[in-house]
């Protein structure tokens, strides 16, 4: 199946991209995906510790499971005065 992912801020800049896809097994939770992109993406591995994850719109918890044509939003911790 697959999902869409949106990367921001400091994730965006270091992948130097800001939307992928993805095709991924059935019944994969958020967590399970969060260790494809560590395996994927070691650069972000320390930021992908603190991130929040959105699916289509919602924060979701990391055990929800993605389905076919999700919309997944990488939101790492944003600090600033």
């Amino acid at each position: 199946m697959k999902i869409k992912v949106l990367y921001f801020s400091s994730v965006k800049d270091k992948l130097k991209k800001q939307i992928e896809e993805f095709e991924i097994r059935e019944n994969t939770t958020i967590e399970e995906f969060i260790s494809l992109l560590q395996e994927k993406y070691p650069e972000i591995k320390d930021v992908l510790k603190n991130i929040m994850i959105a699916v289509n719109e919602e924060y979701k918890d990391k055990k929800y499971i993605l389905k076919n044509n999700d919309v997944v939003a990488i939101i790492p911790p944003v600090s600033g005065g």
